[in-house]
């Protein structure tokens, strides 16, 4: 097991004082005098006492190189100061795909893995264990000419060992009644491509970062403890504790209290959830190590399963209306068995209402029409795609309802100007990013003036958590809703980090 030592704590501090000796005129340092003394004193340790709830979420940072990264965790742990070890998840479907998690989507948008107590305490290296790991790219092939979807796996992560490499950046002091842990997978780090296709050479060995998370009492962000845009569906409802149960698409369950200012959206509210609904939730880290409801969104509450991930045409020969997805989640549905399989080839009609999701309020104040109709949809944008489990006679379902979700893009600050209440980025993509990527296919549909170039707005609601101020040649990554404006690509965004080089 591969594990990286964060510096040692120091629980005694120094004090120093400062003599002016003017007629000497010399410096002398010295403690406990009384003139001219100067005291820097360490905040005091933390006390350690019993049991914390420890909520580890499972982030990614990454740019936009891969469509996808997959991994199944099987196992991790905490070691503390004193070499005790506590075990803080093992996976009881490590064996199945179907506790897969695919960590691209999770750039800028955590999710749980797991809520467990343990003893307080100073920890200072951690362990992850994983297998059937894989990554995949898209790119173009001018000889062919068309897009080459590839995916390269093993089914022993790093080289046959299923090791990784955990880094903690300081010692992790679990105190008080929660502590929330970010386990960030550093995507650029974890895998080595050469070449293209089948003649490809690569490596897959994960390489996370793991660090504490600042709860806020009133989280606003995914930093402190705020969780937005997260896919789940409804398997339980306790209408006496007020709670539901949610599973992941990576077979993760937890429970989430409906509260009094929840938000409901395409459903009534608490009481019109039922076992199998479909939704977009977001929720905060409560103070308990509990999980409150801010938003719960249902585009389609009578749907059985729903499929996420770039929209695209498929490679060749599609009927009209004929699309696939690009998938990064998959929630409600089975491989195998079961009666909603998963599927990622669908068709739309007359009949498939197309909307937008409602975690962005501010819509009809863009500078711009946001449209997303069955004409302006564009490859490259992230859907999710509701399924019914009812197909035709070549397996292929036509869909009810399709809705726009926000998609992270990794991309350069060009220039910076202003319209009305926003603050508006020319921004460079790189060539390698998908949404220009597939440009370049024969079979897109809506061809971009400048598929190279977004044009973002960001106003007062943005979550601004980049380290430095933004001006002309800034690397960033911005998080909204992407759309096609009569050729040009443009994105409503609702939050901005630092950017990942390439």
């Amino acid at each position: 097991m591969s594990e990286l030592s964060a510096p040692r704590l120091f629980d005694h501090f120094r004090r120093f004082a400062l003599l002016v000796c003017c007629a000497a005129s010399c410096l002398t340092w010295m403690s406990g005098c009384s003139g001219g003394m100067m005291t820097v004193v360490s905040p005091p340790p933390p006390v350690f006492s019993g049991n914390s709830t420890v909520v580890v979420l499972l982030g990614a940072t990454a740019n936009d190189k891969l469509t996808n990264f997959n991994t199944v965790l099987t196992a991790m742990s905490l070691t503390d100061n004193h070499g005790n070890a506590v075990t803080l998840y093992n996976n009881p479907n490590a064996s199945n795909l179907s506790s897969n998690t695919e960590f691209m989507h999770l750039a800028n948008h955590p999710e749980p893995l797991v809520a467990t107590s343990i003893p307080q305490g100073l920890y200072t290296s951690a362990s992850v264990t994983v297998t059937w790991c894989s990554f995949t790219d898209v790119t173009f092939d001018p000889s062919i000419p068309n897009l080459v979807e590839a995916t390269y796996a093993q089914s022993l992560c790093s080289q046959g060992t299923g090791k990784t490499t955990v880094t903690l950046p300081s010692p992790v002091a679990v105190t008080g009644p929660v502590t929330a842990l970010s386990l960030d997978l550093q995507v650029p780090q974890s895998f080595t491509l050469s070449g293209t296709g089948a003649a490809a050479t690569y490596t897959i060995a994960p390489v996370f970062t793991l660090t504490p998370l600042a709860l806020a009492a009133h989280p606003t962000n995914s930093k402190n403890g705020k969780i937005v845009g997260f896919t789940a569906h409804v398997t339980a409802v306790n209408t006496v504790g007020n709670t539901f149960t949610v599973q992941t698409g990576d077979s993760v369950s937890f429970d989430v209290h409906s509260l009094n200012d929840t938000a409901y959206q395409g459903i009534s509210g608490f009481s019109a959830l039922a076992a199998g609904t479909v939704i977009d939730l977001d929720f905060t880290i409560q103070q308990d190590g509990s999980f409150g409801a801010s938003r719960v969104e249902a585009s389609d509450p009578s749907a059985v399963s729903v499929t996420v991930g770039p929209f695209f045409i498929p490679f060749s020969g599609p009927q009209p209306g004929e699309f696939g997805t690009l998938p990064t989640e998959y929630v409600g549905c089975a491989f195998t068995g079961g009666t909603a399989p998963c599927h990622n080839f669908f068709r739309y009609d007359d009949s498939t209402v197309f909307t937008v999701s409602s975690e962005y309020a501010n819509l009809n104040n863009l500078p711009f029409v946001p449209a997303f109709t069955s004409t302006s949809l564009l490859a490259g944008q992230n859907i999710s795609v509701f399924s019914h489990a009812i197909t035709d006679t070549q397996s292929t379902e036509t869909v009810r309802t399709i809705t726009l979700r926000p998609q992270t893009l990794n991309g350069t600050v060009q220039a910076v100007s202003s319209q009305g209440a926003f603050t508006v980025y020319t921004v460079s993509l790189a060539s390698y990013d998908l949404i220009p990527v597939l440009q370049s296919s024969p079979q897109t549909l809506i061809r971009l003036n400048d598929p190279s170039t977004v044009t973002v707005y960001v106003d007062s609601s943005t979550q601004l958590l980049n380290s430095k101020s933004i001006s002309a040649g800034s690397l960033l990554r911005f998080t909204g809703l992407v759309f096609d404006d009569a050729g040009t690509l443009r994105m409503d965004c609702g939050q901005v980090d630092d950017g990942v080089a390439p």
